[in-house]
């Protein structure tokens, strides 16, 4: 059964562990903050420290790592180990035009920890955080996948600086059991990819809806306006969402891709690949 969703960060924690707590017996029941992470590449072409920073989303309801949780300071440097899922929520957001209150139907994704540790305690600012990722830069922020091209369109384009990038979205088999959930069955996650230079050329002219790829990359975050019609007064406002994103170093093209647009690349004669992993709709093969 091939299943690849693998997450590992090296950060710093910069704002407060939000702690949930039970309001009957007043236990802690899950846990939620941000960890700064930083990519590898922290050096410009001129050699001067320029690193590029992420900040995901750790959420957990494992009571073992809510007590772990709870034990992290602002400035802590802390390692997770995990995996990236995806869902929908309903958020409240107020629209400027009227002040009433809207409820919006939106993504979210977070980093699902299997494990939190906490490497470096007692730093007094994010200037010494600082220090302490550039000596990390290379295992920072590290994420490898295997799924499914789900989007019916690879949409292309170039951003301000001139890099073709690629923007599609994958279908990924979750192989964690995660507390609370309502089995124990394989659940989908569905994040979205973006890809830039040469992996999104390629991107662009081999992949389709269903094919399967394996990706090496880091969790990309970013804010992004978003819209909505208001409920009470019909007009259009915006408001920011913050997502998370899977950003590929490197991309294989393992099967039911466009073969004539690029050179082979995938395994051949290797069917492991192709196991339970669903034709990209969101549906598992038969």
């Amino acid at each position: 059964m091939a299943k690849e969703n693998y997450v590992s960060l090296r950060g710093q924690v910069r704002k407060e562990v939000k702690i949930v707590m039970d309001p009957v017996t007043h236990e802690p029941v899950s846990a939620i903050f941000s960890l700064c992470t930083v990519r590898r590449d922290i050096l410009d072409r001129a050699g001067a420290l320029s690193p590029d920073f992420d900040r995901p989303i750790i959420m957990t309801n494992n009571p073992i790592l809510v007590r772990k949780a709870q034990e992290i300071k602002v400035h802590d440097i802390v390692e997770i180990k995990g995996t990236f899922t995806t869902g929908r929520a309903i958020r409240q957001r107020i629209c400027p035009h009227c002040n009433e209150i809207n409820e919006v139907n939106v993504t979210f994704q977070t980093i699902y920890p299997t494990y939190i540790g906490i490497l470096k305690t007692d730093l007094a600012n994010d200037r010494d955080g600082l220090a302490e990722l550039a000596e990390c830069a290379e295992v920072s922020n590290i994420a490898k996948m295997i799924g499914r091209v789900c989007s019916e369109e690879i949409k292309t384009g170039s951003t301000e600086r001139g890099e073709h990038f690629a923007k599609y979205r994958i279908a990924v088999n979750r192989k964690l059991f995660h507390t609370g959930s309502d089995s124990y069955q394989d659940h989908s996650d569905y994040p979205a990819v973006i890809s830039y230079g040469k992996v999104a050329q390629d991107d662009a002219k081999a992949l389709k809806q269903g094919a399967l790829i394996y990706m090496d990359g880091y969790i990309h975050t970013m804010m992004m306006k978003e819209t909505r019609v208001c409920d009470h007064c019909g007009e259009t406002f915006w408001f920011h969402n913050q997502h998370m994103i899977f950003t590929p170093y490197s991309t294989e093209y393992l099967r039911d891709f466009n073969e004539d647009a690029i050179e082979e690349t995938h395994p051949e004669e290797d069917d492991r690949y192709d196991k339970d992993i669903g034709d990209g709709t969101g549906e598992k093969e038969n």
